[in-house]
C-alpha cells in the first residue's frame, strides 16, 4: 500500500468502493438470516454500515441508531445531523436528529417515537411482514415488546452483523494494515521509553501519543504488564514502577485507523534477559508460529486449536478455564474481536478459514508460579495459500532495552 489515504496519486483506500462494499455485505447477510429490516445501535455496525463514526461520548447513552431495510438505504439518527448531512454525501440526507437517550427508557410506551420513526420507514418500504433484526440495544427486551406490539417479528442480530464484517475487502485490509504501522511506531516509542522506574501506565501514555500524532480516531487503554503481573496474564495497566531484569509485555490493542483495529502483543525485558527468558520466549513464539501455519484459504480455526498444547497440564494448570487465554485466536476489524474466535484443541470450532479474514493469533508462556512470563500475538490477513503478515515489529528475540 503506497499511502494512508486516498490521493490523486494513488488509489490506496478507495473509501466509496469500501463503503458499498460493507452495505452489500450487511444486506447479503440480512437476506441469508430472512431480515428484512435491521436496526442497530452497535457502534461498529453503525460504522460498517453508513460510514459514521459514534465517538466515545455519545456511545454509552445509545442515542444514535440505523435502519436499514433491506430493499433500501439506510436512514441514521443522530447528533448534529445538519453537519453529518454535509459531511456525508453518499446518505442523500437520510440522518435525522436523534430523539434522545434510549439506556434510560425503562417502559415499552417510552420506545413509542421511536418506533413512529422506525415502523415508518418499515412499512414504506413494504417489509411489515418480514423480520426485524435488533443489533446493539442494551434494552432489546423492552424494544423486543414494542414491536411485539405493532405487530412486527423481531429476532436477535448481533451474529448477522458478525457474520458480515467477517470477510475483508482490500481497503478494510489496508486499513489494519496503517494500523499495524501506527502500532509499530508506539512500539519502537514504547521501547525507547522502557527503563527502570517509568510506570506501565507512562508507557501507554507514550505509545497512546505517537498513535494520535499518526491520526488514529480511536484509542483503547493499552495491556502494559511488567513484572510479576505478566505471570499470571494480566489484561490491564497500572502505575507500577518497572525495576531492572523484569520482563514486561505490551498490547497496542488501541491502534484504530478509519475505525480499524490492530491486536499485537509485543514482549520486552528492562536490561538484560535471562536464558529462562529467552527460552519462554521461544516457546511462545514457536507456539505461535506453528498455528499460523495452518492458516491458510479452505483449512479451519480447527486445525489452527489442534497444533496448541493438548491438555491444561502444560502450563501447569488443571482445568481448561484457567488457561483459557494462553493460547487463542481472533478476528479483527472495525471491532477489537470478530468472527472467528478460536481457542484449544476440539474447542476451536470448526468454521472455514476464508480469503480476507483477519485474525490475530495469540500466545502465552510460562511456569504456574513463576516471576515472569510471555506474551506474543501477530496479525495475518487468511490467503489463497497461506497468509499474509501485517505485524511486522521485531518478534526473532526478546528485546532488551531500557539499561
Amino acid at each position: 500500500m503506497p499511502t494512508r489515504i486516498a490521493s490523486d496519486r494513488y488509489t490506496s483506500i478507495d473509501y466509496a468502493r469500501m463503503r458499498e462494499y460493507r452495505l452489500t455485505r450487511t444486506k447479503k447477510m440480512m437476506e441469508e438470516r430472512g431480515l428484512g429490516t435491521l436496526v442497530t445501535f452497535e457502534p461498529w455496525d453503525i460504522r460498517y454500515i453508513t460510514g459514521s463514526y459514534v465517538p466515545p461520548a455519545v456511545k454509552w447513552p445509545e442515542g444514535v441508531f440505523v435502519v436499514l431495510p433491506r430493499n433500501g438505504e439506510p436512514h441514521m439518527y443522530s447528533f448534529s445531523p445538519y453537519s453529518l448531512r454535509a459531511e456525508m454525501p453518499w446518505m442523500n440526507d437520510r440522518i435525522w436528529s436523534q430523539l434522545g437517550i434510549t439506556k434510560l427508557l425503562f417502559t415499552v410506551e417510552a420506545w413509542d417515537p421511536y418506533m413512529d420513526r422506525i415502523e415508518g420507514i418499515i412499512r414504506d418500504h413494504g417489509l411489515a411482514n418480514e423480520t426485524v433484526g435488533i443489533d446493539g440495544s442494551s434494552s432489546e427486551l423492552l424494544l423486543a415488546e414494542a414491536f411485539k406490539r405493532r405487530g412486527l417479528e423481531v429476532v436477535d442480530a448481533k451474529e448477522c452483523m458478525f457474520k458480515a464484517r467477517m470477510i475483508k475487502n482490500e481497503d478494510e485490509i489496508n486499513c489494519i494494515r496503517a494500523s499495524c504501522a501506527m502500532a509499530e511506531a508506539a512500539f519502537y516509542d514504547i521501547e525507547q521509553a522502557l527503563r527502570p522506574g517509568v510506570a506501565e501506565c507512562g508507557l501507554m501514555g507514550v505509545g497512546m501519543k505517537k498513535l494520535y500524532e499518526l491520526g488514529a480516531d480511536e484509542v483503547f487503554e493499552f495491556v502494559v504488564a511488567s513484572g510479576p503481573r505478566t505471570n499470571p496474564i494480566r489484561i490491564d495497566c497500572t502505575d507500577r514502577l518497572i525495576r531492572p531484569g523484569e520482563v514486561v509485555f505490551v498490547d497496542i490493542n488501541g491502534s484504530s485507523f478509519q475505525g480499524y483495529k490492530c491486536c499485537y502483543y509485543r514482549s520486552f525485558c528492562c536490561g538484560k534477559a535471562t536464558q529462562e527468558m529467552k527460552d519462554t520466549f521461544h516457546e511462545a513464539k514457536d507456539m505461535m508460529y506453528d498455528a499460523m501455519a495452518m492458516i491458510r484459504a479452505g483449512n479451519t480455526t480447527g486445525d489452527i486449536c489442534n497444533t496448541f498444547p493438548d491438555s491444561p497440564s502444560y502450563w501447569g494448570y488443571e482445568l481448561w478455564e484457567d488457561t483459557s487465554p494462553f493460547a487463542v485466536g481472533h478476528g479483527i476489524g472495525l471491532s477489537l474481536h470478530e468472527f472467528p474466535l478460536f481457542s484449544r484443541p476440539g474447542n476451536g470450532g470448526n468454521a472455514l478459514l476464508e480469503e480476507g479474514m483477519v485474525l490475530a493469533v495469540e500466545t502465552w508462556c510460562g511456569k504456574k508460579g513463576g516471576s515472569f512470563g510471555i506474551r506474543l500475538e501477530e496479525n495475518v490477513v487468511v490467503r489463497k495459500d497461506g497468509y499474509e503478515l501485517l505485524t511486522y515489529y521485531p518478534i526473532n528475540e526478546l528485546i532488551e532495552c531500557g539499561i
